[in-house]
């Protein structure tokens, strides 16, 4: 009997509390309304994860519009729905981005995105990537490490940096493997180089059958011995009579000079960019040995073609460029002051339009989506678009909603100021015939470092 009076009571309840929503015409109305046509959208099977969004939004803005909202139903629907969209995000995730969640799941200080974004590439298995995917995950790598450790400097970083020397130790034996493999398949070894000296063999390896790249960032550790190894087969060259290899080959190393002079040009142009924006260590020794590559490069030109005054002027023309860049010491401390300039020149652009009530959703939806989880709390917000862009559905061109960009300057958890520069917006939903749930949507606490005497200027 008692069971069975406590089921009543809980019928009697739950059928009290959705009359509510069916009756209720409070100030919080459009929003309750939207909240439950969302819902049976799903229930229909006609939803996605962004119409359980699309619920939570209009529950917040209805619990906004009245405190007094007795909202226990709709918490409870938004409980339901967001566990079924949560099961299925979750089951459709490789066990290689499950691997990834696993080891930021307990970090959330400023620099989690970055420790994801880390995670995510380096627990690829490296066995099903090409060479140049690998090589691209390792540039990710190693910029989410260095940005990690500028946004969190308290952050241990130590499991990052062991799995990134392993990754990279692991293709360096591997390619140390291809290089003496000497037996088995010819067909898919790459044996060593040898030292070769054949004159025709060396003009070839100088002039034709040669790559001035010092290869990728990943590679940066093995261009000086790269670049050594190109000198001493020039050395080699001039110590021989290389006549009849001249005579055989000269006209199509000459070829290939001509075209390889707009190249050189490419880069030098990329030295005054270098100087002026390269911010870490790793860029500007890429600038650094790629230059001094092109160095070596025309320095055999000119002195296997000294006839060619154009090579001669092409060797001078790099000199004078890898003297504007300097050694890696002076490189090293640009790139700081670089940083450090940057920082200083971060500022909130001037706002396009201003509008109190738009710039308090964004502050306060920061606040409520990253303040108390991650420490940090919004500083200014500014509108950077006059008016809005309308959203339609890709497939039928009916509108959704609209959005307007903004910018966001927060304070960090380590005290520092940031500046959220890209996918700043306000969003609203297009339902019946009105623009409702404003709301604010972010894309991470991914920002740059600024000084926050610049926050108001």
């Amino acid at each position: 009997m008692k069971t069975l009076s406590l089921f009543a009571t809980a019928l009697v309840f739950t059928i009290t509390t959705f009359a509510q929503d069916a009756n209720y015409s409070g100030p919080g109305k459009m929003y309750v309304k939207t909240f439950w046509n969302q819902a049976e959208l799903l229930k229909n099977g006609k939803g996605s994860s962004s119409t359980v969004g699309n619920m939570k939004r209009a529950l917040d803005n209805a619990k906004e519009k009245d405190p007094a909202l007795n909202a226990a139903a709709m918490e409870e629907e938004l409980k339901k729905w967001q566990a079924e969209a949560d099961k299925k995000l979750e089951a459709a995730k490789t066990p290689e981005q499950k691997a990834a969640d696993a080891k930021s799941s307990d970090y959330n200080g400023a620099a989690k995105n970055q420790v994801k974004y880390f995670w995510d590439r380096a627990l690829q298995p490296t066995d099903k990537l090409s060479e140049g995917e690998l090589n691209g995950n390792i540039r990710d790598m190693e910029y989410a490490l260095n940005t990690t450790k500028e946004k969190d400097p308290s952050y241990n970083a130590a499991e990052m940096e062991a799995a990134l020397k392993k990754i990279k130790d692991d293709l360096k034996a591997k390619k140390l493997a291809e290089v003496r493999q000497t037996s088995g398949d010819k067909r898919s070894s790459r044996p060593a180089e040898k030292e070769s000296n054949d004159p025709g063999t060396l003009f070839e390896k100088l002039f034709i059958d040669n790559n001035i790249s010092v290869g990728s960032t990943s590679d940066l550790p093995q261009a000086p011995a790269k670049i050594e190894a190109y000198k001493a087969k020039l050395t080699r060259l001039l110590s021989m009579d290389y006549t009849d290899a001249l005579i055989k080959q000269g006209r199509n190393a000459k070829a290939h000079l001509s075209g390889a002079a707009a190249n050189t040009d490419r880069e030098l142009d990329k030295i005054d960019g270098a100087l002026k924006d390269a911010r870490d260590k790793s860029a500007m020794e890429y600038r650094y040995y790629t230059i001094q590559f092109h160095l070596a490069y025309w320095d055999a030109a000119q002195k296997i073609f000294p006839e060619e005054s154009a090579y001669a002027a092409m060797y001078k023309k790099v000199n004078a460029g890898a003297a504007q860049l300097g050694s890696l010491e002076q490189l090293y401390a640009k790139a700081e002051a670089n940083r450090i300039e940057h920082i200083k020149n971060t500022k909130l652009p001037a706002a396009a339009v201003k509008d109190a009530g738009l710039e308090k959703v964004l502050t306060n939806g920061f606040n409520k989506l990253y303040g108390t989880a991650h420490n940090v709390s919004a500083l200014k917000a500014v509108l950077t678009q006059n008016g809005w862009t309308t959203l339609r559905n890709s497939l039928t061109g009916i509108v959704i909603g609209r959005e307007r960009s903004a910018k966001l300057a927060y304070k960090g958890s380590d005290g520092k100021c940031y500046l959220l520069p890209d996918y700043v917006f306000i969003r609203e939903d297009y339902v019946g015939s009105s623009f409702i749930n404003t709301v604010a949507v972010f894309n991470g606490l991914d920002g740059e470092e600024m000084l926050c005497e610049n926050v108001n200027r």
